[in-house]
């Protein structure tokens, strides 16, 4: 299958512009085919959109896959397999107390898996080592980030420690774990943006400091959500943690998913969000979503992800941002696009969601 020769691919961020193409378009072809065969309420929505597996055709044809809204999963069981066969379901809630519900058998975790060990390969340069994670222990919660994390984060990295303990990011118990001589180097930290604000308002009061290591990355992921009034310019925020973690901006990065989505999307180090080379991003003109927008133009992000194989993985979010490295381009950084501009946000009107406002209501303060 077409996903799995990308998935195998020794470098497939760096590959070929047009075997890369090739296969992306194989892999959304084959996905696309099996979902409408096996999920019947997506087959439903394609055929009242007179769209079937044969007019899907060339890469020029992916813009017209139909694309299931984000809100649909609040309302719907999308399955392409047997619920006997679910391993696990995603959640991610919002501020009106709707939840989403997104089911995951064991093939779409292992490409999740295997999708995310070349996204942080890439990203690290294969530097494993430790991450200190600033959220909770997924026996404390559910949302989406701390699932998928710790599911794949132990498989990859050396050691990982999660530094939010009842609801708290302990800083004592963080000083000890970064100060043990033997913890495997570099020290990477992951976690949304806000708990590195609580985080450095913390150690700033107890005139604290922390020194990472060469090729140490700090790593942000989940948003803002209903801390957005407390949101900083993205370069702000990377001069504090820089300072506070004695580490060059560009090894600060954001990182961008959803429950509804099997694939992570991260900045390189000119601070662009590579998409990777499976999954196709379109950007939609909010008025007329079946239409695309033009590269640089803002709109709403639409995701092809033949990740998903227990349910259908074309997915048109409320999410708002720009393409700003086109499909047969290469970035700065010297890997292959296309890329997303840093600045993602919520559409207006759209309610908070995801798994920064989960985390937002378990983290308090620090100890």
């Amino acid at each position: 299958m077409g996903v799995d020769e990308i998935l195998m691919h020794p470098d497939p961020y760096n590959m070929d512009l047009n075997e890369k193409n090739r296969l992306k378009l194989k892999a959304i072809k084959e996905s696309f085919v099996y979902h409408y065969n096996n999920c019947e309420k997506y087959r439903i929505f394609c055929k009242s959109r007179d769209f079937s597996p044969d007019k899907l055709k060339g890469f020029s044809d992916l813009s017209k896959i139909p694309l299931l809204p984000i809100g649909v999963f609040k309302k719907y069981d999308l399955l392409s397999v047997d619920k006997q066969d679910i391993s696990i379901i995603a959640k991610s809630s919002g501020t009106t107390g709707s939840v989403s519900r997104v089911y995951r058998d064991k093939i779409t975790i292992d490409r999740l898996t295997k999708g995310v060990f070349k996204m942080v390969d890439w990203m690290t340069e294969g530097r494993k080592g430790f991450v200190g994670a600033l959220v909770p222990p997924p026996g404390e919660n559910d949302a989406w980030i701390i699932q998928s994390s710790s599911m794949i984060f132990p498989k990859y990295f050396d050691r990982v420690e999660h530094f939010i303990r009842g609801g708290r990011i302990d800083i004592n118990y963080m000083m000890k774990i970064l100060s043990d001589p033997d913890l495997p180097k570099p020290r990477h930290l992951f976690g949304p943006p806000f708990a590195y604000l609580m985080l450095a308002e913390a150690l700033q009061k107890n005139s604290i400091t922390i020194k990472l290591d060469e090729g140490s990355l700090i790593v942000t992921g989940g948003g803002w959500k209903s801390f957005e009034d407390k949101s900083i310019p993205k370069d702000t925020f990377r001069g504090i943690v820089s300072r506070l973690f004695s580490i060059p901006v560009q090894n600060i990065r954001d990182s961008l998913s959803c429950a509804e989505i099997n694939s992570w999307i991260t900045d390189c180090r000119c601070f662009k969000k590579h998409v990777p080379p499976w999954l196709h991003v379109s950007i939609r003109d909010p008025e007329n979503p079946d239409e695309e927008v033009g590269v640089g133009e803002e709109g709403l992000i639409a995701y092809l992800d033949p990740l998903a194989h227990s349910y259908p993985g074309f997915i048109l979010t409320d999410d708002v941002g720009k393409i700003i490295v086109e499909e047969n381009e290469v970035c700065e950084c010297g890997s292959i696009g296309p890329c997303l501009h840093e600045d993602v946000r919520r559409a207006k009107g759209a309610e908070a969601r995801g798994c920064a406002l989960r985390l937002q209501e378990l983290i308090r303060e620090t100890k």
